[in-house]
């Protein structure tokens, strides 16, 4: 399980409508270091996970107005918050519930009364996993990112080439009118400015990369 250092950059939603218990679990986890928020049914926990996305759900199954379940269903719906980790608390234990459970894409079912110390392990358990999985989502984005700009790189390399030797064979037929060599010469000089920014993203991908030596110049 990856270390998730200072804990209180991480956020608790509890969603309880038993207001002693509710009060219990949020002492508990604040005195573990997270931050937390209360919730007495899911209405009111979807009004603040719109204000706030939290790193972690504790979902009571049973409750008024919105239970756990309509509440995890619309949650795990929406790509901004489907994947908070959600752990259903219900007094109902038998497997059939907990397959009901499940069946809303809840990442975790505990059954009350349950030992903190579990149900502390499972949110550690369930955090680290999801941080590992936007790592690696990041990292994906990140490798496509790069694979844009060296499949841009490799489009551009050839016609900057290309204009560049142009560019020489131009120079040499316009000598003796100014006009025409100081338009040449401007083209030249935006061609070696777009080069320059290829370079530069071509380092950003590799601080080793040395650019081909331009060994015959466009005099300018």
């Amino acid at each position: 399980m990856e270390d998730l250092g200072n804990l209180a950059r991480y956020e608790i939603l509890v969603v309880e409508d038993d207001k002693d218990l509710r009060r219990i679990l949020s002492f508990n986890l604040k005195s573990n270091g997270f931050r937390v928020r209360e919730a007495e049914n899911g209405k009111v926990a979807l009004e603040m996970v719109r204000e706030r996305i939290p790193d972690c759900i504790v979902l009571d199954v049973m409750m008024p107005v919105m239970d756990g379940l309509e509440t995890c269903k619309r949650l795990k719906s929406i790509d901004r918050t489907k994947d908070i980790p959600i752990i259903f608390l219900s007094a109902k234990g038998e497997t059939e519930d907990k397959i009901k459970g499940m069946k809303f894409d809840a990442d975790d079912y505990m059954v009350k009364p349950f030992d903190f110390k579990e149900l502390l392990a499972r949110i550690y358990l369930h955090i680290s996993k999801n941080k590992s999985k936007l790592c690696e989502a990041e990292r994906e984005k990140e490798k496509g990112s790069k694979e844009v700009i060296i499949q841009i790189s490799e489009a551009i390399s050839g016609p900057l080439r290309e204009l560049r030797s142009r560019f020489i064979k131009l120079m040499d037929g316009v000598k003796g009118d100014p006009e025409l060599e100081h338009v040449v010469r401007e083209c030249e000089e935006q061609r070696k400015k777009i080069n320059e920014i290829l370079i530069d993203f071509q380092r950003q991908l590799d601080p080793f990369f040395e650019p081909e030596n331009e060994e015959e110049s466009v005099e300018v």
